[in-house]
């Protein structure tokens, strides 16, 4: 996926009982973390050497995210702002978002200086290893006097606002709306505290850059990607941690040796909080979702929990201590109790289960869907009429967030699953028109060229396996039904 790019942050925060801060909602066409909600920031420029400011250690990030808050809000925190009249600033802002070779003398001739020196630390956070864009952001908050309206540039932000952090922190309580670890750790603890300084925002660090550090997805789950012989472009498998006290670690995901320790780190880590795993649960059977699973059950201590289809298909490799069956309940005590509820969503898997986190709603989606790479469904272990009843299962249960294996969290649960369900029916169509065209009994191949014509050669082999699984829907469907010659479409 290659190295990180370097980005910086800026969260503005109003002194009070409450604090507020001003935070920007990520918009669908952005870069990364689409539907988010940040900090105002971005990339660094080669202009910000050229910048004028007033000092402050890593001033290169700090420059950057004060330009950034500039150019996608129209705030500019400079001395000589108040100073500068409108038109100017206006003139000033649209050269630096159109990447003007003058905008640097534009910001000097105003006489402006970013106020970095003011600029306090708060976090560093890197993009996951298995997203496509990935950044190494420097994340800073400014203590200001009153609110300052955000002119919004839209090209990757909807919306900015100033909110009580009470009500962010309630929001990410209920699971309703994605953070990264800095700003997570930022809301929980202004909401914690009434007035404030630099010293104490100084002490709401979150995250610091280290690309195995765990991330709080929603309330009391926590993540972790591990990298995993997984279906190429995934790279990784998503880890969870779900509880307060007592947990459940699901999907040991990783054969490597490498990615194993930093497993055991992390679940030492979360012991530091008096967060402790009392089982290992297994969505699936899949390679990429039990690599470690006799390993890590063995070292901790702890028990293997699935449904009994996957114990099925995995006698004889991993042991199962308890299977778990359709809408158990399974609660884990502590400081906050957590009760989540297993749900069977076959298709995909026989044996596949989901987990709702019953509070927030929040629901460890396993293969059922994927924000990076694809979901195979193919007739040794999937059912395709299966998978699309699974589908409109989970839309019913009314998730607040779904967490997949593969890649992001999504908070657009529902046009998430639609965009499934439709990519299926869709390609089952193009499989049927393909079946009447061909002239005479059809085998798969010949099917293949047709019903993914867009798809290169090299992915063909992956396709007739789901195409396969199309035909098989089709005949319960009583649309087509394969004889001893091939495949006939009876249209």
């Amino acid at each position: 996926m290659g190295a990180p790019r370097d980005g910086a942050s800026i969260v503005l925060v109003i002194e009070g009982s409450p604090a507020r801060l001003l935070w920007a909602k990520r918009g669908d066409t952005a870069p990364s973390l689409r539907g988010f909600h940040v900090a105002p920031g971005g990339m660094f420029d080669p202009i910000d050497e050229r910048l004028a400011h007033d000092g402050g250690a890593d001033t290169l990030a700090r420059i950057a995210g004060l330009r950034e808050l500039f150019e996608e809000t129209g705030i500019l925190l400079a001395h000589g702002a108040d100073e500068t009249d409108d038109d100017t600033l206006g003139e000033i802002r649209d050269a630096l978002l159109d990447g003007e070779p003058d905008a640097a003398a534009l910001f000097s001739e105003a006489g402006l200086r970013f106020r970095t020196n003011a600029l306090v630390p708060i976090g560093r956070w890197v993009t996951p290893g298995f997203a496509r864009k990935r950044y190494d952001t420097r994340f800073f908050a400014m203590l200001i006097d009153e609110v300052i309206e955000p002119s919004l540039d839209l090209r990757e932000l909807d919306e900015a606002e100033w909110v009580a952090a009470p009500d962010a922190h309630a929001l990410f309580s209920r699971a309703q709306v994605l953070m990264t670890p800095p700003m997570t750790a930022l809301i929980r603890g202004l909401s914690q505290r009434g007035q404030l300084d630099a010293a104490e925002l100084r002490t709401m660090r979150g995250g610091q850059g280290d690309e195995s550090q765990r991330w709080e997805v929603a309330p009391h789950i926590q993540m972790l990607p591990f990298r995993t012989p997984t279906l190429p472009p995934a790279t990784h498998t998503n880890s969870y941690l779900i509880g307060s006290g007592q947990a459940l670690l699901v999907e040991p995901a990783t054969p490597f040796p490498d990615e194993r320790e930093r497993m055991l780190a992390w679940v030492d880590e979360a012991a530091d909080d008096g967060i402790r795993p009392i089982a290992i649960f297994i969505t699936h059977h899949h390679i990429d979702h039990v690599g470690a699973a006799n390993h890590l059950s063995e070292l901790l201590e702890i028990p293997l929990w699935a449904h009994a289809m996957t114990a099925q298909r995995l006698e004889g490799k991993v042991r199962f201590d308890r299977l778990i069956e359709h809408d158990e309940r399974i609660v884990l005590s502590g400081p906050t109790d957590v009760v989540v509820r297993a749900i069977h969503t076959p298709g995909h898997a026989p044996g596949h289960l989901c987990l709702l986190e019953e509070k927030s709603g929040a629901l460890v989606a396993g293969d059922m869907v994927a924000t990076e790479g694809s979901i195979i469904v193919e007739p040794k272990d999937g059912d395709m009429a299966l998978y699309l009843d699974s589908l409109r299962a989970m839309k019913r249960l009314g998730a607040s967030v779904l967490l997949p294996a593969h890649g992001m969290p999504v908070r657009d649960v529902d046009g998430l699953l639609d965009h499934f369900i439709a990519h299926r029916l869709e390609r089952e169509q193009k499989v049927l028109r393909a079946l009447e065209a061909h002239a005479g009994p059809a085998q798969i191949m010949d099917l293949v060229p047709v019903a993914y014509a867009e798809a290169p050669k090299l992915v063909w082999p992956l396709a007739a396996q789901a195409l396969a699984a199309h035909l098989i829907k089709l005949e319960q469907d009583g649309v087509a039904r394969e004889t001893e010659s091939g495949w006939v479409s009876l249209g």
